[in-house]
């Protein structure tokens, strides 16, 4: 058994390489993906730590009770997804295995970013300005590279968008429909447990925060900011221009 030929018991586990740009909504994913698929993966710092588990404690418990369920007569097929293949949120490379990339509208994400290095692990950033042109920059580096690699192997890579992950289950179907393995709970279940605020603890919160993409357009102080950095359009990664 390798990472590169993931046999769980004697089945070989269907593998696929994921790729998402920080704060595009992974934890929120892998939660969905968890009520869908038989995850399995290998050991590794980025589970077994002590900041990921304090993370768990913003998660209501019985929705990932009910998502390690499945429905009778669903058959263990275990998958693999690697979201390490090049070191946490390193850009996506094409490779042996089919992709599956996470995107977000740049401007909540960027803003969400901020937010939790400042509140969960107290950042500093004397120059916001500066370091949004930066953010931006490394967002648009990162989905150009995606989106090519879309655009030549369409069917290798699923791109999944964060906004229709919160309004329809119709991207969790897609998901399975690329892998070509049986959901292990419906699709239309899980996307119902894993309702924003069915999915998280009441509260404040520092790392599954508000879940909308919302909040950064009422935030006054950042608006200027945004304006001073004018980080550009991102038509082209399919979200309008908001300039």
């Amino acid at each position: 058994m390798t990472p590169d030929s993931y046999h769980f018991g004697t089945r070989l586990a269907v593998r696929c390489d994921y790729y998402a740009f920080p704060r595009t909504g992974s934890h929120y994913l892998w939660a969905a993906l968890t009520g869908l698929l038989d995850l399995v993966y290998f050991p590794n710092e980025h589970m077994d730590n002590p900041e990921a588990k304090q993370r768990m404690e913003e998660l209501n418990p019985h929705a990932y009770y009910v998502l390690r369920l499945r429905d009778d007569g669903v058959p263990f097929q275990p998958v693999y997804l690697n979201a390490s293949a090049q070191g946490t949120h390193g850009q996506p490379v094409a490779g042996a295995w089919p992709l599956l990339i996470l995107i977000r509208d740049p401007h909540p994400t960027i803003y969400s970013w901020y937010h939790t290095a400042i509140d969960r692990w107290n950042s500093q950033v004397p120059d916001r300005v500066a370091w949004m042109r930066d953010a931006y920059a490394s967002y648009r580096a990162f989905y150009t590279k995606a989106l090519a690699l879309q655009a030549a192997t369409p069917d290798r890579v699923c791109l999944l968008r964060y906004e229709e992950l919160l309004a329809s289950p119709d991207p969790l179907r897609q998901v399975v429909a690329f892998l070509g393995v049986q959901p292990k709970l419906a699709p239309d279940f899980v996307h119902w447990w894993t309702d924003f605020s069915r999915f998280t603890q009441p509260g404040k919160k520092t790392f599954y925060r508000v879940g909308h993409n919302r909040q950064w357009r009422t935030d006054p102080d950042w608006q200027a900011d945004w304006q001073k950095a004018a980080p550009g359009d991102f038509t082209a990664f399919g979200y309008p221009d908001t300039q």
